[in-house]
């Protein structure tokens, strides 16, 4: 993996956690592109993981004309900000320009590919335990591991740039089915605490609130099963597990979003379960509440 070029566009809770080990490989160069104000934030206050300052380099379009083009773009973005993000990587998307898209939801890789048609986009996401983002600094327990689909030799590629970096990585044989049944938890869990601004701990604890959970992924996977994503049944159940079974004093995204006074993801949850659902004439009541009540 000699000169590898790496741009992560997202610092984030998730952009962060393969950055942090890409940051230790020498043969291995990494970029965080961003807008011009951001990048003068970042390079002012810097990026702490686990209250370790970052040997992270920053740049802005304006400064990345003339580099080489990267090997591999990771969108780590909120969905929220994808649209405008994008433009910050035009500079150094090359003809072989892999992107891997590690967004919350289901949409991210069909934008990102309709903005980069010539370019490969794989699928992809982290499933783990939450990071905590307080301003620049984020913390998390190292639970979780990254899931990509795709195109055969650039999941190659990727995978082996993960395992050399000893990021947890796993390849699904479906992974529509795979992004589908971490897009229903998320429609569940994330909604239900951000609406009620419950910990997992209290969720765990309210059978009202795990029944809303429900009846938000119920709404979910008839929209799944109507997308004709395979192997629906079981996703409520094994969602559920996952609920009950995390650390309760946890909190989703979401709803350190909400308890931080940020805009929230729930377009790309709420609102893309309704606009689909409407299509297929697919009653969502529970997903409309959380709209009402988060937009």
């Amino acid at each position: 993996m000699t000169d590898f070029r790496v741009v992560l566009l997202g610092a984030g809770a998730v952009g962060i956690l393969p950055a942090v080990k890409l940051l230790e490989h020498p043969e291995i160069s990494l970029l965080a592109a961003a807008d011009k104000e951001r990048v003068d934030r970042c390079r002012r206050n810097g990026i702490f993981f686990n209250d370790r300052l970052l040997p992270l380099e920053f740049a802005c379009p304006g400064e990345m004309t003339g580099l080489p083009p990267a090997d591999l773009i990771i969108v780590a973005t909120k969905t929220t900000g994808l649209p405008a993000a994008l433009d910050n990587i035009i500079p150094v998307t090359g003809k072989n320009t892999i992107f891997l898209p590690l967004l919350n939801g289901i949409s991210a890789a069909d934008e990102i590919a309709a903005r980069f048609p010539e370019n490969i986009t794989l699928k992809g996401f982290f499933l783990g335990h939450a990071s905590v983002r307080e301003n620049n600094r984020i913390y998390h327990d190292g639970v979780g591991k990254f899931y990509i689909g795709g195109e055969k030799t650039a999941v190659n590629t990727v995978e082996n740039l993960f395992n050399s970096c000893g990021i947890e990585v796993e390849i699904p044989q479906d992974i529509d089915h795979a992004i589908w049944k971490k897009f229903i938890l998320n429609v569940g869990i994330n909604q239900t605490q951000a609406l009620f601004k419950a910990d997992y701990g209290m969720v765990q604890k309210s059978p009202e609130l795990l029944d809303f959970c429900r009846n938000l992924m119920r709404e979910a996977v008839f929209v799944a099963e109507a997308e004709n994503i395979s192997g629906t049944s079981g996703m409520i159940d094994e969602a559920i597990k996952v609920i009950t079974s995390m650390p309760p004093d946890v909190k989703t995204s979401m709803l350190q979003d909400v308890l931080a006074g940020r805009a929230t993801e729930v377009m790309a949850f709420a609102g893309v379960i309704c606009e689909k659902a409407a299509k297929y004439g697919i009653p969502t009541p529970f997903n409309q509440q959380v709209l009402s009540g988060l937009v």
